[in-house]
Protein backbone atom coordinates (compact mmCIF):
# COMPACT_ATOMS: atom_id res chain seq x y z
CA UNK A 1 0.00 0.00 0.00
CA UNK A 2 1.56 3.26 -1.13
CA UNK A 3 -0.05 5.21 1.72
CA UNK A 4 3.12 5.44 3.70
CA UNK A 5 5.69 2.82 2.94
CA UNK A 6 7.63 4.47 0.13
CA UNK A 7 8.15 7.65 2.10
CA UNK A 8 9.07 5.65 5.17
CA UNK A 9 11.72 3.68 3.32
CA UNK A 10 13.12 6.83 1.75
CA UNK A 11 13.46 8.36 5.21
CA UNK A 12 15.43 5.34 6.35
CA UNK A 13 17.63 5.34 3.27
CA UNK A 14 18.62 8.98 3.69
CA UNK A 15 19.03 8.58 7.44
CA UNK A 16 22.07 6.33 7.08
CA UNK A 17 24.32 8.01 4.58
CA UNK A 18 26.56 5.82 2.44
CA UNK A 19 30.24 6.79 2.70
CA UNK A 20 32.54 7.37 -0.23
CA UNK A 21 34.77 4.30 -0.18
CA UNK A 22 38.48 4.91 0.20
CA UNK A 23 40.51 2.20 -1.55
CA UNK A 24 37.47 0.55 -3.10
CA UNK A 25 37.84 -3.16 -3.73
CA UNK A 26 36.18 -5.36 -6.28
CA UNK A 27 35.20 -8.98 -5.94
CA UNK A 28 32.37 -11.47 -5.74
CA UNK A 29 30.09 -11.21 -2.74
CA UNK A 30 26.72 -12.16 -1.31
CA UNK A 31 24.91 -9.82 1.08
CA UNK A 32 21.90 -10.64 3.24
CA UNK A 33 20.23 -7.88 5.25
CA UNK A 34 17.16 -7.70 7.44
CA UNK A 35 15.57 -4.62 8.97
CA UNK A 36 12.69 -4.08 11.38
CA UNK A 37 11.18 -0.58 11.48
CA UNK A 38 8.49 0.85 13.75
CA UNK A 39 6.82 4.23 14.33
CA UNK A 40 5.28 5.70 17.47
CA UNK A 41 1.54 6.33 17.93
CA UNK A 42 0.68 2.83 16.66
CA UNK A 43 1.62 3.75 13.12
CA UNK A 44 3.71 1.86 10.59
CA UNK A 45 5.66 -1.37 11.20
CA UNK A 46 7.86 -2.80 8.43
CA UNK A 47 9.80 -6.06 8.07
CA UNK A 48 12.33 -5.74 5.24
CA UNK A 49 14.70 -8.40 3.86
CA UNK A 50 17.26 -7.86 1.07
CA UNK A 51 19.50 -10.34 -0.74
CA UNK A 52 22.23 -8.85 -2.95
CA UNK A 53 24.66 -10.71 -5.22
CA UNK A 54 27.72 -9.18 -6.93
CA UNK A 55 29.93 -10.87 -9.49
CA UNK A 56 32.97 -9.69 -11.46
CA UNK A 57 33.60 -11.17 -14.89
CA UNK A 58 37.28 -10.50 -15.34
CA UNK A 59 38.37 -6.89 -14.95
CA UNK A 60 35.90 -5.40 -17.45
CA UNK A 61 32.42 -6.43 -16.31
CA UNK A 62 30.55 -6.41 -13.00
CA UNK A 63 27.04 -7.68 -12.36
CA UNK A 64 24.85 -6.87 -9.36
CA UNK A 65 21.48 -8.52 -8.71
CA UNK A 66 19.26 -7.92 -5.68
CA UNK A 67 15.87 -9.10 -4.49
CA UNK A 68 13.85 -7.83 -1.55
CA UNK A 69 10.63 -8.52 0.29
CA UNK A 70 8.92 -6.34 2.85
CA UNK A 71 5.62 -6.36 4.68
CA UNK A 72 3.87 -3.37 6.18
CA UNK A 73 1.21 -3.16 8.86
CA UNK A 74 -0.21 -0.68 11.32
CA UNK A 75 -2.03 2.58 10.78
CA UNK A 76 -1.55 6.02 9.28
CA UNK A 77 -3.50 9.21 10.09
CA UNK A 78 -6.11 10.60 7.67
CA UNK A 79 -9.28 12.64 7.97
CA UNK A 80 -12.30 10.41 8.58
CA UNK A 81 -15.91 10.77 9.68
CA UNK A 82 -16.54 9.90 13.33
CA UNK A 83 -18.76 7.07 12.12
CA UNK A 84 -15.81 5.62 10.24
CA UNK A 85 -17.79 5.62 7.03
CA UNK A 86 -14.94 6.99 4.95
CA UNK A 87 -12.36 4.45 6.08
CA UNK A 88 -9.93 3.39 3.39
CA UNK A 89 -11.02 -0.17 4.04
CA UNK A 90 -14.15 0.26 1.94
CA UNK A 91 -15.36 2.25 -1.03
CA UNK A 92 -19.02 2.02 0.05
CA UNK A 93 -18.86 5.33 1.85
CA UNK A 94 -21.77 6.61 3.94
CA UNK A 95 -21.25 9.71 6.06
CA UNK A 96 -24.69 9.93 7.69
CA UNK A 97 -27.98 11.61 6.80
CA UNK A 98 -27.76 14.70 4.65
CA UNK A 99 -28.51 17.99 6.44
CA UNK A 100 -29.79 19.27 3.09
CA UNK A 101 -32.91 17.06 3.24
CA UNK A 102 -35.86 18.23 5.35
CA UNK A 103 -38.67 16.18 6.86
CA UNK A 104 -40.62 16.42 3.61
CA UNK A 105 -37.68 14.81 1.83
CA UNK A 106 -37.04 18.01 -0.12
CA UNK A 107 -33.43 18.63 -1.12
CA UNK A 108 -32.51 22.17 -0.09
CA UNK A 109 -28.87 22.49 -1.21
CA UNK A 110 -27.19 23.15 -4.53
CA UNK A 111 -25.49 20.12 -6.10
CA UNK A 112 -21.99 21.59 -6.25
CA UNK A 113 -20.00 18.52 -5.28
CA UNK A 114 -17.01 17.47 -7.36
CA UNK A 115 -15.91 13.92 -8.12
CA UNK A 116 -13.44 13.79 -5.22
CA UNK A 117 -16.10 14.47 -2.56
CA UNK A 118 -16.89 11.61 -0.16
CA UNK A 119 -20.41 11.24 1.24
CA UNK A 120 -23.11 13.89 1.85
CA UNK A 121 -21.15 16.19 4.11
CA UNK A 122 -21.91 17.72 7.52
CA UNK A 123 -23.03 21.13 8.75
CA UNK A 124 -20.37 21.10 11.49
CA UNK A 125 -16.69 20.24 11.38
CA UNK A 126 -17.00 18.30 14.63
CA UNK A 127 -18.34 15.29 12.73
CA UNK A 128 -14.87 14.71 11.23
CA UNK A 129 -11.81 13.43 13.05
CA UNK A 130 -8.13 12.99 12.14
CA UNK A 131 -7.15 9.46 13.14
CA UNK A 132 -5.28 6.33 12.13
CA UNK A 133 -6.74 3.92 9.61
CA UNK A 134 -5.46 0.37 9.35
CA UNK A 135 -3.23 -0.63 6.44
CA UNK A 136 -1.45 -3.82 5.47
CA UNK A 137 0.44 -4.91 2.38
CA UNK A 138 3.43 -6.81 1.02
CA UNK A 139 5.97 -5.71 -1.55
CA UNK A 140 8.41 -7.68 -3.70
CA UNK A 141 11.23 -6.08 -5.69
CA UNK A 142 14.09 -7.16 -7.93
CA UNK A 143 16.87 -5.15 -9.58
CA UNK A 144 19.96 -5.78 -11.67
CA UNK A 145 22.81 -3.64 -12.98
CA UNK A 146 25.69 -4.37 -15.33
CA UNK A 147 28.87 -2.28 -15.43
CA UNK A 148 31.25 -2.25 -18.41
CA UNK A 149 34.77 -0.81 -18.02
CA UNK A 150 36.51 0.62 -21.06
CA UNK A 151 40.22 0.43 -21.88
CA UNK A 152 40.84 3.67 -20.00
CA UNK A 153 38.72 2.31 -17.10
CA UNK A 154 35.71 4.54 -17.63
CA UNK A 155 32.48 2.86 -16.52
CA UNK A 156 29.15 2.43 -18.30
CA UNK A 157 26.34 1.06 -16.12
CA UNK A 158 22.85 -0.08 -17.13
CA UNK A 159 20.28 -0.92 -14.48
CA UNK A 160 16.77 -2.39 -14.39
CA UNK A 161 14.39 -2.73 -11.47
CA UNK A 162 10.81 -3.77 -10.81
CA UNK A 163 8.63 -3.83 -7.71
CA UNK A 164 5.05 -4.86 -7.08
CA UNK A 165 2.50 -4.64 -4.30
CA UNK A 166 -1.26 -4.97 -4.28
CA UNK A 167 -1.93 -1.40 -5.37
CA UNK A 168 1.37 -0.14 -6.79
CA UNK A 169 3.67 -1.33 -9.59
CA UNK A 170 6.99 0.23 -10.53
CA UNK A 171 9.55 -0.39 -13.31
CA UNK A 172 12.75 1.58 -13.79
CA UNK A 173 15.54 1.83 -16.35
CA UNK A 174 18.79 3.61 -15.45
CA UNK A 175 21.92 4.50 -17.42
CA UNK A 176 25.10 6.14 -16.14
CA UNK A 177 28.59 6.95 -17.39
CA UNK A 178 31.69 7.63 -15.30
CA UNK A 179 34.52 9.38 -17.12
CA UNK A 180 38.02 9.50 -15.62
CA UNK A 181 39.54 12.93 -16.19
CA UNK A 182 43.11 11.73 -15.54
CA UNK A 183 45.06 8.53 -16.14
CA UNK A 184 45.53 8.17 -12.38
CA UNK A 185 41.73 8.18 -12.00
CA UNK A 186 41.94 10.63 -9.12
CA UNK A 187 39.34 12.92 -10.72
CA UNK A 188 36.17 11.78 -12.44
CA UNK A 189 32.96 13.15 -13.92
CA UNK A 190 29.73 11.17 -13.90
CA UNK A 191 26.34 11.60 -15.52
CA UNK A 192 23.25 9.45 -15.07
CA UNK A 193 19.60 9.35 -16.00
CA UNK A 194 16.76 7.07 -14.95
CA UNK A 195 13.11 6.77 -15.86
CA UNK A 196 10.53 5.15 -13.65
CA UNK A 197 7.06 4.11 -14.89
CA UNK A 198 4.59 3.45 -12.08
CA UNK A 199 0.96 2.35 -11.90
CA UNK A 200 -1.12 3.27 -8.86
CA UNK A 201 -4.53 1.82 -7.99
CA UNK A 202 -7.24 4.32 -7.06
CA UNK A 203 -9.65 2.14 -5.14
CA UNK A 204 -12.62 4.53 -5.09
CA UNK A 205 -13.13 4.40 -8.85
CA UNK A 206 -11.29 1.05 -9.18
CA UNK A 207 -8.84 2.31 -11.80
CA UNK A 208 -5.08 2.19 -12.38
CA UNK A 209 -3.37 5.51 -13.08
CA UNK A 210 0.18 6.20 -14.21
CA UNK A 211 3.06 8.10 -12.62
CA UNK A 212 6.28 8.91 -14.49
CA UNK A 213 9.48 9.94 -12.73
CA UNK A 214 12.65 11.03 -14.53
CA UNK A 215 15.83 11.63 -12.55
CA UNK A 216 18.95 13.30 -13.99
CA UNK A 217 22.24 13.66 -12.12
CA UNK A 218 25.76 14.89 -12.78
CA UNK A 219 28.65 14.57 -10.37
CA UNK A 220 32.31 15.34 -9.85
CA UNK A 221 34.62 13.28 -7.62
CA UNK A 222 38.12 14.37 -6.61
CA UNK A 223 40.61 12.20 -4.74
CA UNK A 224 42.52 14.88 -2.85
CA UNK A 225 44.99 12.43 -1.31
CA UNK A 226 45.31 8.75 -0.48
CA UNK A 227 43.14 9.41 2.57
CA UNK A 228 40.65 12.03 1.40
CA UNK A 229 37.89 12.07 -1.22
CA UNK A 230 35.38 14.84 -2.03
CA UNK A 231 32.31 14.66 -4.23
CA UNK A 232 29.70 17.14 -5.53
CA UNK A 233 26.44 16.28 -7.30
CA UNK A 234 23.60 18.13 -9.01
CA UNK A 235 20.27 16.39 -9.53
CA UNK A 236 16.95 17.23 -11.17
CA UNK A 237 13.72 15.24 -10.83
CA UNK A 238 10.54 15.53 -12.89
CA UNK A 239 7.33 13.77 -11.84
CA UNK A 240 4.03 13.70 -13.72
CA UNK A 241 0.76 11.82 -13.57
CA UNK A 242 -1.47 10.79 -10.67
CA UNK A 243 0.67 12.22 -7.86
CA UNK A 244 -2.20 12.43 -5.36
CA UNK A 245 -2.37 9.68 -2.76
CA UNK A 246 -5.74 7.90 -3.12
CA UNK A 247 -5.81 7.03 0.59
CA UNK A 248 -5.16 10.52 1.96
CA UNK A 249 -8.16 12.74 2.71
CA UNK A 250 -8.88 16.40 3.49
CA UNK A 251 -11.89 18.45 4.64
CA UNK A 252 -13.47 20.90 2.21
CA UNK A 253 -15.81 23.69 3.29
CA UNK A 254 -17.95 25.54 0.77
CA UNK A 255 -21.29 27.25 0.29
CA UNK A 256 -24.09 25.00 -1.00
CA UNK A 257 -26.94 27.48 -0.70
CA UNK A 258 -29.41 28.06 -3.52
CA UNK A 259 -29.73 31.78 -2.77
CA UNK A 260 -27.63 34.67 -1.47
CA UNK A 261 -27.74 33.39 2.10
CA UNK A 262 -24.56 31.35 2.70
CA UNK A 263 -25.06 27.78 3.87
CA UNK A 264 -21.78 25.98 4.52
CA UNK A 265 -21.11 22.27 4.67
CA UNK A 266 -18.00 20.25 5.51
CA UNK A 267 -17.19 17.49 3.07
CA UNK A 268 -14.58 14.78 3.34
CA UNK A 269 -12.60 14.65 0.11
CA UNK A 270 -9.67 12.77 -1.33
CA UNK A 271 -6.58 14.94 -1.30
CA UNK A 272 -5.67 16.78 -4.50
CA UNK A 273 -2.05 17.39 -5.49
CA UNK A 274 -0.75 18.94 -8.72
CA UNK A 275 -0.19 16.48 -11.57
CA UNK A 276 3.39 17.68 -12.04
CA UNK A 277 6.35 18.27 -9.74
CA UNK A 278 9.80 19.54 -10.66
CA UNK A 279 12.63 19.34 -8.16
CA UNK A 280 16.35 20.05 -8.14
CA UNK A 281 19.18 20.12 -5.67
CA UNK A 282 22.83 19.77 -4.76
CA UNK A 283 24.73 17.36 -2.54
CA UNK A 284 28.27 17.36 -1.20
CA UNK A 285 30.25 14.47 0.33
CA UNK A 286 33.60 14.51 2.07
CA UNK A 287 35.42 11.47 3.48
CA UNK A 288 38.81 11.42 5.12
CA UNK A 289 40.86 9.01 7.20
CA UNK A 290 41.81 11.46 9.93
CA UNK A 291 43.58 8.96 12.19
CA UNK A 292 45.13 5.56 11.72
CA UNK A 293 41.96 3.92 12.99
CA UNK A 294 39.29 6.54 12.23
CA UNK A 295 37.61 7.78 9.05
CA UNK A 296 35.08 10.63 9.03
CA UNK A 297 32.32 11.24 6.51
CA UNK A 298 30.36 14.47 6.11
CA UNK A 299 27.30 14.99 3.92
CA UNK A 300 25.06 17.92 2.94
CA UNK A 301 22.03 17.94 0.62
CA UNK A 302 19.88 20.82 -0.60
CA UNK A 303 16.49 20.06 -2.17
CA UNK A 304 13.88 22.40 -3.67
CA UNK A 305 10.68 21.66 -5.59
CA UNK A 306 7.89 23.72 -7.14
CA UNK A 307 5.38 22.49 -4.56
CA UNK A 308 7.10 24.82 -2.11
CA UNK A 309 9.20 22.26 -0.23
CA UNK A 310 12.75 23.34 0.62
CA UNK A 311 14.87 20.90 2.63
CA UNK A 312 18.35 20.69 4.11
CA UNK A 313 20.09 17.51 5.22
CA UNK A 314 23.35 17.50 7.19
CA UNK A 315 24.97 14.34 8.51
CA UNK A 316 28.26 13.20 9.98
CA UNK A 317 29.41 9.70 10.76
CA UNK A 318 32.62 7.97 11.71
CA UNK A 319 34.17 4.55 11.15
CA UNK A 320 36.41 3.59 14.05
CA UNK A 321 38.67 0.54 13.93
CA UNK A 322 38.59 -0.97 17.42
CA UNK A 323 41.09 -3.74 16.66
CA UNK A 324 40.55 -7.48 16.59
CA UNK A 325 38.48 -6.99 13.39
CA UNK A 326 35.80 -4.82 15.07
CA UNK A 327 34.58 -1.50 13.58
CA UNK A 328 32.27 1.00 15.29
CA UNK A 329 30.12 3.35 13.16
CA UNK A 330 28.22 6.19 14.95
CA UNK A 331 26.08 8.63 12.93
CA UNK A 332 24.14 11.84 13.58
CA UNK A 333 21.85 13.47 11.02
CA UNK A 334 19.76 16.67 10.95
CA UNK A 335 16.93 17.25 8.50
CA UNK A 336 14.67 20.27 8.01
CA UNK A 337 11.97 21.03 5.45
CA UNK A 338 9.36 23.69 4.72
CA UNK A 339 5.75 22.80 3.96
CA UNK A 340 4.14 22.39 0.57
CA UNK A 341 2.07 25.37 -0.58
CA UNK A 342 -1.18 23.36 -0.51
CA UNK A 343 -0.64 21.65 2.86
CA UNK A 344 -2.69 22.38 6.00
CA UNK A 345 -1.98 20.83 9.38
CA UNK A 346 -4.92 18.86 10.81
CA UNK A 347 -4.40 20.55 14.17
CA UNK A 348 -4.37 24.13 12.88
CA UNK A 349 -7.26 26.53 13.38
CA UNK A 350 -7.95 26.67 9.65
CA UNK A 351 -7.52 23.17 8.28
CA UNK A 352 -10.25 23.22 5.62
CA UNK A 353 -10.01 23.81 1.88
CA UNK A 354 -12.43 25.32 -0.62
CA UNK A 355 -14.28 23.37 -3.27
CA UNK A 356 -11.60 23.10 -5.96
CA UNK A 357 -8.12 24.07 -4.67
CA UNK A 358 -5.22 21.68 -4.29
CA UNK A 359 -5.05 20.33 -0.77
CA UNK A 360 -3.32 17.79 1.46
CA UNK A 361 -3.19 17.00 5.18
CA UNK A 362 -0.33 14.50 4.77
CA UNK A 363 2.12 15.35 7.57
CA UNK A 364 5.05 14.40 5.33
CA UNK A 365 4.29 17.50 3.23
CA UNK A 366 4.31 19.73 6.30
CA UNK A 367 7.12 21.76 7.85
CA UNK A 368 9.19 19.79 10.34
CA UNK A 369 12.72 18.94 11.34
CA UNK A 370 14.24 15.73 12.63
CA UNK A 371 17.30 14.36 14.36
CA UNK A 372 18.58 10.87 13.66
CA UNK A 373 21.06 8.94 15.77
CA UNK A 374 22.54 5.62 14.71
CA UNK A 375 25.15 3.28 16.10
CA UNK A 376 26.53 0.42 14.06
CA UNK A 377 29.09 -2.30 14.60
CA UNK A 378 30.87 -4.58 12.13
CA UNK A 379 32.76 -7.77 12.88
CA UNK A 380 35.16 -9.30 10.37
CA UNK A 381 34.91 -13.01 11.16
CA UNK A 382 37.51 -14.02 8.59
CA UNK A 383 38.76 -12.95 5.16
CA UNK A 384 35.44 -13.92 3.60
CA UNK A 385 32.72 -13.22 6.17
CA UNK A 386 31.64 -9.95 7.78
CA UNK A 387 28.70 -9.35 10.13
CA UNK A 388 27.13 -6.00 10.92
CA UNK A 389 24.28 -4.52 12.98
CA UNK A 390 22.81 -1.03 13.32
CA UNK A 391 20.38 0.53 15.78
CA UNK A 392 18.81 3.85 14.75
CA UNK A 393 16.34 6.35 16.19
CA UNK A 394 14.77 9.44 14.62
CA UNK A 395 12.68 12.09 16.37
CA UNK A 396 10.60 14.51 14.31
CA UNK A 397 9.39 17.88 15.55
CA UNK A 398 5.80 16.93 14.70
CA UNK A 399 5.94 14.38 17.51
CA UNK A 400 6.63 11.24 15.48
CA UNK A 401 9.39 8.86 16.59
CA UNK A 402 10.96 6.32 14.21
CA UNK A 403 13.04 3.34 15.35
CA UNK A 404 14.71 0.61 13.35
CA UNK A 405 17.28 -2.13 13.73
CA UNK A 406 19.32 -3.67 10.91
CA UNK A 407 21.40 -6.84 10.85
CA UNK A 408 23.36 -8.20 7.90
CA UNK A 409 26.13 -10.42 6.66
CA UNK A 410 28.55 -10.12 3.74
CA UNK A 411 30.23 -13.18 2.28
CA UNK A 412 33.04 -12.76 -0.28
CA UNK A 413 34.08 -15.62 -2.52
Amino acid sequence: MQLGKKLVLSVIATSTTIPIILDAATGDSLNLKHMYYTESDNRIDIDFTLLDFKKDFGADYSLSVSASHDSISGGTPVWDSKSGGSSVATSDVVSGPSPCVNEAQEYLCADTRTDNIIGDGFTTSEDNVYRNVHITDKRKAISASLTKRTLRRDEITVGLSHSKESDYKSSELALSYLYNLTEKRNRSFSVGISHQANDEFFYRDKSWKGINITNFQVGYTHTLSKKTVAQANFFAIKQSGALSNPYQTIVRKFDVSLDDNPYYKYYLSTEKRPDNKNAAGLSFDFSSKVLGNTALHGFYRLYKDDWGVLSHTVSANAFIDLGKNWTLAPLVRFYKQSEASFYKNSGSEDYTFNQTDYGSADERLGAFNSMTYSLGVEKKVNNKLKLDAFVSKQHQSNGLDLNWVHVGLNYSF
